[in-house]
């Protein structure tokens, strides 16, 4: 059986995404580990592979990562010849990062590699409920932006 947890943190939403997203996240930096992919990797992977040649600031606001920590990400997928940066052709001022053939292998591996993380994460749930538990998450992970304290205390007053 699992861990009991007391009954107030077992019925707190943010607790349990919490508990719910580090299991899930130790098995996917374990997979992507022995791929030599961290998930930041991996994320601004797939998205460079989704939405095509895309600048680096794009990419940055697009999977809202601080442009920061996307410039060592990206560094890290260029030196070890994941993505490359292209002059972009519609703007001389901007390069776009454009996968390479090993970017696009390493992606199909990490994408596999991660099913297989999110199956052994998910084991207890049946086909139906993995894809409801997904949509739900869906929904709560596409609202926009950070709540605000204000937000909290406005959703608790009513």
């Amino acid at each position: 059986m699992g861990i009991e947890y007391p009954a107030d943190l077992a019925t707190r939403i943010g607790f349990l995404l919490s508990r719910a997203h580090l299991l899930a996240r130790e098995g996917a930096d374990r997979v992507l580990g022995e791929l030599g992919l961290t998930a930041k990797g991996y994320a601004a992977l797939a998205t460079v592979i989704s939405d095509g040649p895309i600048s680096q600031r794009k990419l940055s606001s697009r999977i809202r990562m601080d442009p920061a920590t996307m410039v060592d990400v990206i560094d890290a997928l260029e030196q070890s010849g994941r993505v490359v940066r292209r002059r972009n052709p519609n703007d001389r001022r901007e390069y776009a990062l454009v996968t390479t053939a090993a970017g696009r292998a390493l992606f199909a591996r990490a994408r596999k590699a991660l099913d297989a993380a999110e199956r052994e994460t998910l084991r207890d749930l049946d086909l139906k409920e993995t894809e409801q538990l997904r949509e739900l998450l869906g929904r709560i992970a596409r609202r926009p932006g950070p709540l605000t304290t204000a937000d909290v205390e406005r959703s608790l007053l009513g």
